[in-house]
């Protein structure tokens, strides 16, 4: 028997020609660049027709130099860091100096508050001649209001000075208590969230010159437990020298709500204006109102024996005296504030 016959594929014989195996070399590196150009860019490198990106550094943020020339100007910041205070309480800053570049000093600040309180700034004048720039709301702050007033004036020159301190405070708005001396009838209201909760006699300024008590609306300013008060201080038409206690004063010229026991042994409590012009009542009713106060609580004095003579809206935190246009006004970025010649002493 013969076996059956098998076909097969003939073997590859290795080609030995120097010059076939070039080519097939070179061929074989075409069909790889080929490939390379048909689908994304290599990892290994730039495609040769991109054009090179040159990295830029974030522009940093130009800081104003600091002003060293001339005299430091100092200030007073009021109210203090962290308290809580009334709800006619402004941002005061008191100027140690003049300050002549009013406008720079007042785009330097910033005030934000939790409930977006509309508020302007104001230039007014003390009754020593300082400049003052309050902050005061459009109408008086709502209870529970956080306020923080914040700028670097160590980048300002406020004219031939320069500061060396920066601001970063805060402070918070608490419940809204108001006081109304109304020297017609002889009472102080005290209202808590609108509500009246105590209505007290008083004595107000007797009204014959230099006595007379000033209309408007304050902030109480400060509390004082012991004040001495003289009629030397303000010149006025009736001697005296005697000590208060249990003070709020409300105007730099020296209008205060304080105990006055002589008042109520003569008996103008509740009955006739006989003071030099302060806001006089028992030594009880002082008592209680000194402890259940806050510096920056509205105080209203109004009557037909008022004097008409404020002493301007810098004597004491008397912004509220003036209407919201007139606030405006204030700013310098309107009109500067003329300045005041009160003297700022104790009445009594």
């Amino acid at each position: 028997m013969t076996a059956p016959r098998t076909t097969s594929q003939p073997a590859l014989r290795e080609n030995t020609d120097p010059l076939a195996r070039l080519s097939i070399a070179v061929g074989m590196c075409v069909l790889l660049l080929t490939a390379c150009s048909d689908g994304e860019q290599s990892t290994s490198g730039p495609r040769q027709d991109s054009k090179p990106t040159k990295a830029t550094a974030p522009a940093e943020p130009s800081i104003p130099p600091r002003i060293t020339g001339g005299p430091e100007l100092d200030f007073d910041l009021i109210p203090a860091n962290r308290t809580t205070v009334g709800t006619g309480q402004p941002i005061a800053l008191e100027f140690a100096q003049p300050v002549r570049n009013k406008a720079a000093v007042e785009k330097a600040l910033t005030v934000k508050t939790s409930d977006n309180t509309e508020g302007a700034w104001g230039w007014v004048t003390t009754p020593v001649g300082h400049d003052r720039l309050d902050w005061r709301p459009k109408n008086p702050w709502k209870p529970g209001t956080t306020i923080q007033i914040k700028g670097d004036l160590t980048t300002v020159d406020p004219g031939s000075a320069h500061f060396t301190r920066t601001l970063d405070r805060s402070f918070t708005i608490g419940r809204d208590q108001r006081l109304l001396a109304d020297l017609d009838t002889h009472t102080l209201t005290v209202t808590l969230d609108g509500t009246t909760v105590k209505t007290i006699p008083i004595s107000g300024g007797e009204p014959v010159p230099g006595r007379a008590s000033r209309p408007g609306t304050f902030a109480i300013k400060s509390q004082e437990h012991k004040v001495r008060m003289t009629s030397a201080s303000v010149n006025g038409p009736k001697d005296y020298d005697k000590d208060v206690y249990w003070a709020m004063r409300f105007s730099d010229s020296g209008g205060y709500l304080h105990a006055a026991p002589w008042a109520d042994e003569n008996g103008d409590l509740g009955q006739r204006n006989g003071s030099a012009g302060c806001i006089g009542m028992s030594d009880t009713n002082a008592t209680w109102l000194f402890k259940n106060s806050l510096l920056g609580d509205l105080f209203t004095i109004k009557g037909e024996e008022a004097t008409a003579e404020l002493g301007g809206p810098g004597n004491g935190y008397a912004d509220w005296s003036l209407t919201w246009e007139q606030w405006q006004q204030k700013s310098a970025l309107t009109r500067p504030e003329t300045p005041s010649t009160e003297r700022a002493m104790p009445r009594g």
